[in-house]
């Protein structure tokens, strides 16, 4: 699940800035779609849906805004599921939970979030629920990695890996998740020095929040997120590019 935790940590990050302009936006539930949970329950509410491209895989991704803390959002989650088939069994931790079932032909995973208890312990909490539907084939394309990297400014950490590429034509959003044989500090000051002198502007101060760094160059975000791996002297490394709706 580590993947689709860091891919979700990104998105968060990118939709706090702005929801997209060509995804779908919902203030109200639609006709209902899918599990029951996710369109009965009176205090969620789907705030973005879009069909997403994880490596040669498709999928339809769909973000549910749940007014409840995160433990009652996993408790009617197993609830819900309890008659699929489990591929991942549901984890919890204090900020988040997760699963993956099989649900009639669909591999459905799910992550919930509680992102106030890391930004805003005070504020009232509140759960943002990822759920990314695929068929079986669509999955199993999405677990094998790219070939080779696709997003070139900035250009790739030498010799990291690339593991998975996700991209949506409706959002215009583009995101990619690698490895390297480097230690995170290493890392983020390649980034910082090829964005800053490829004319990028760094829109959190430096130190914000551990690993992660928002830039910014015309109508152009650039997310990227860097984490300790293994005994700390690698890293894993996301890097999201969206395109945002300049009025």
């Amino acid at each position: 699940m580590t993947k689709y935790k860091t891919i979700a940590i990104i998105l968060l990050a990118a939709g706090t800035m702005t929801l997209s302009a060509g995804a779908k936006v919902f203030w109200a539930r639609p006709a209902a779609r899918g599990h029951a949970v996710l369109e009965t329950t009176p205090d969620w509410k789907t705030v973005y849906t879009s069909s997403v491209r994880i490596n040669d895989g498709q999928g339809n991704l769909t973000i549910i805004g749940c007014n409840e803390p995160l433990g009652a959002v996993m408790t009617k989650l197993r609830q819900a599921y309890a008659s699929c088939e489990t591929l991942e069994a549901f984890r919890q931790n204090e900020t988040m939970g997760w699963a993956r079932m099989r649900e009639g032909d669909a591999i459905v995973t799910l992550l919930a979030m509680a992102p106030n208890l890391a930004l805003a312990p005070n504020a009232p909490e509140q759960t943002v629920l990822f759920v990314l539907t695929q068929t079986q084939g669509d999955f199993d394309k999405s677990r094998l990695p790219p070939a080779a990297p696709r997003l070139s400014d900035p250009a790739p950490y030498p010799g990291s890996r690339v593991q998975t590429y996700l991209t949506s034509e409706e959002s215009q959003l583009q995101l990619e998740l690698y490895a390297a044989a480097a230690m995170p500090e290493v890392v983020q000051q390649y980034y910082e020095n090829a964005l800053l002198g490829q004319a990028w502007t760094r829109l959190d101060p430096a130190g914000a929040s551990a690993g992660l760094a928002l830039y910014q160059k015309g109508p152009a975000l650039c997310a990227l997120l860097v984490l300790p791996a293994g005994n700390g002297a690698e890293s894993t490394i996301t890097v999201l590019h969206k395109r945002l709706k300049m009025e």
